[in-house]
């Protein structure tokens, strides 16, 4: 019969569930890793599916949508589900959208002066 050494046995003995345990923690991080990196993804595909219907909306013809439409692009761009690099994104379909009308207005040779107003300044 063959006995193992001392140490052997302590490392088997105590290394093996340290093992056990240590794959165990990294397995959840890399699953909550993984958990994070889905949420953000799909909360950028909402929010792209969000912008692309509230564009369409915004530039139909029907002047009930239209509004809804701008509604629903300003309230994105005050959501937490729009990341920061998609700000730039949801200002220039804000922008593009309302061009036309702000230069309608103004080409009609009347004395009506266009005044933006930034809704995040709480006036």
């Amino acid at each position: 019969m063959t006995t193992l050494p001392t140490w052997a046995v302590y490392a088997v003995s105590f290394g093996a569930p340290a093992l056990a345990f240590l794959g165990a923690l990294i397995g959840h991080l890399l699953g909550r890793k993984a958990s994070t990196e889905l949420d953000v993804w799909r909360r950028r595909e909402e929010t792209m599916r969000m912008l692309r219907w509230a564009s369409e909306q915004a530039t139909s013809e029907e002047d009930a949508k239209a509004r809804m439409g701008l509604a629903v692009l300003d309230a994105l761009s005050d959501s937490e589900l729009l990341q920061d690099p998609d700000q730039s994104l949801v200002d220039a379909v804000l922008d593009s959208v309302l061009e036309e009308p702000i230069e309608e207005i103004e080409s009609s040779g009347s004395d009506v002066e266009v005044v933006e107003v930034d809704s995040d300044s709480g006036d």
